[in-house]
């Protein structure tokens, strides 16, 4: 009897080993897949380290390399204001020298037409005494010596008005040296920028997609585990279930076969004993096994095979929309008169002059220009500024290294933003003289 009840519980046992193998195999699966993706995002997790080390040394360089613009700003201003009163000194100057140059071409008049030298003699022999004559030789020497003084002092303010505009001319020169600096290296901070932000939104893409990717397997794991211990509780059950009805089976078969032995012992017909004995074991190994297979095969769950996800297809990316070439340019500029200078800025809170030469080309057409006086330079053909119109570019500096740019009005004027501490405003180019204009395409 014990050897039919192993032979029920050896059954269960494999029945159970078979059905619980697939999730087996399937968590171990999910589980090297788990381990994988701590991996990967390990190694993220040092690459991100090291991008932050060296964003934290691009940001020292930038610190540095801003405050050195900042100042390079401040001489240029500085440079700026000199230059405005130079330009004041030297327009009084020109006056000054103006009136006394009628002054001698008074005096010279005089002298053609009234004979100022005979006036002066006739003025001297006049005298009434040795004294008189004296004083009066001592008035016509002041008289020609302060005519004297006059001209050394025109050549003087001459020659001091001539050091002055050549100060002013060195003092543009070093501005304009200034202002190309500046735009070199805005032109590297942004390009430093973009590298920057580029690397970093790469690992935190790669990062969000293998976390994402962990945390389905970790999902998928978990309901695993869940379906695991659901069938192994429901296997559980049946083998106790076969068990027990195989117990029962095998005490219900005894009680016949004790009774059939007992009443064959009594005749002392040995061999009968031994043909009843056999006969009872055989129908009562049939009566366990197939108790025991109905009861299995009843317990046992229905395995079906799960189908692994399939990814949806990826959304076919819409196409771009046609940029609108509708709108004004001088009419969008003339919206951002009395915005500040800022030095980098590209929005309405604040403009430099290329940042706003863009923002309005973006905002009136629709289309980008560039985001520096360089780029914005091929944006079209290159004309000169008499042949510029309202909505051309102008610029000042040789071709490749401009330091400024502005936006023509197309009656010798422009609007653009000048310089840090003022706004965007409206000048003219008898004032401040473009070298070359680009008509944008």
């Amino acid at each position: 009897m014990k050897k039919k009840l192993m032979t029920v519980l050896l059954t269960s046992s494999m029945l159970a080993t078979s059905m619980m193998a697939p999730m087996t195999a399937s968590a171990d699966e999910l589980t090297d897949n788990i381990t994988k993706q701590d991996q990967k995002l390990e190694e993220i997790k040092g690459s991100i380290s090291s991008a932050q080390e060296l964003l934290s040394a691009v940001q020292a360089e930038l610190a540095a390399t801003e405050a050195r613009a900042n100042e390079l700003l401040a001489q240029r201003d500085e440079a700026q204001t000199k230059i405005e009163e130079l330009t004041k000194e030297i327009e009084k100057l020109q006056a000054i020298i103006d009136k006394r140059e009628d002054q001698l071409k008074d005096q010279a008049r005089s002298v053609q037409v009234n004979g100022s030298n005979t006036n002066y003699m006739n003025f001297v022999f006049a005298s009434e005494s040795l004294t008189d004559l004296f004083a009066r030789v001592d008035v016509v020497a002041t008289m020609v010596s302060a005519n004297k003084d006059m001209v050394e002092q025109q050549v003087a303010d001459q020659n001091l008005v001539e050091e002055k505009k050549a100060s002013s001319e060195e003092k543009l020169s070093e501005i304009i040296g200034m202002s190309s600096e500046l735009e070199e290296l805005k032109a590297d901070l942004e390009i430093k920028k973009i590298e920057e932000e580029s690397a970093i939104a790469a690992l935190n893409a790669n990062k969000a997609t293998v976390q994402a990717d962990r945390d389905r397997f970790v999902a998928e794991k978990e309901a695993a585990d869940r379906r695991a211990a659901e069938e192994a509780a429901r296997l559980a059950a049946a083998e106790a279930a076969a068990v027990a009805a195989a117990e029962e089976a095998a005490r219900a078969a005894q009680a016949p076969a004790i009774e059939s032995v007992t009443e064959v012992a009594s005749t002392n017909y040995a061999p009968s004993i031994h043909t009843v004995e056999n006969t009872v074991e055989v129908s009562e190994s049939q009566v366990v096994e197939e108790q025991v297979v109905e009861n299995v095969a009843a317990a046992a769950p229905t395995q079906t095979a799960t189908p692994a996800p399939v990814p949806a297809p990826a959304p076919t990316p819409a196409p771009a929309p046609a940029p609108s070439y509708s709108g004004n340019v001088v009419s969008e500029a003339y919206k951002y008169l009395g915005v500040p200078y800022v030095w980098g800025g590209r929005t309405p809170a604040g403009f430099d002059c290329s940042g706003f030469t863009s923002y309005v080309y973006k905002q009136a057409y629709g289309i980008d220009i560039g985001g520096w006086t360089v780029p914005q330079e091929n944006a079209g053909t290159r004309i000169s500024v008499s042949q510029a119109q309202a909505g051309d570019l102008l610029f000042w500096g040789s071709a490749g290294s401009t330091y400024h740019v502005a936006i023509s009005l197309g009656d010798g004027s422009y609007i653009h933003a000048p310089f840090e501490g003022r706004n965007v405003e409206v000048n003219y180019v008898k004032y401040f003289t473009p070298d070359f204009a680009v008509r944008v395409n």
